[in-house]
């Protein structure tokens, strides 16, 4: 059995570190479709990412809905 202790200030602070898996799992996901798009698409694809991506990373950064 594995036993993970994390002591934080605070309730969002314990959540900001419990949630790192997840932001870094949008942060890779975006950086993968936005390569592709660049790489095999044109601007407007491209565009198509960034807008399909900006919901989550908005409520990332927000830390409100959680990171993803």
């Amino acid at each position: 059995m594995i036993e993970l202790v994390i002591k934080c200030e605070s309730l969002e602070e314990a959540s900001t570190y419990l949630s790192a898996q997840q932001y870094l799992n949008l942060l890779q996901d975006f950086y993968s479709a936005l390569r592709n798009s660049r790489k095999h698409g044109s601007d407007a694809d491209v565009l198509k990412t960034v807008d399909m991506f900006m919901p989550d990373l908005i409520a990332a950064i927000a830390h409100n809905e959680g990171a993803y």
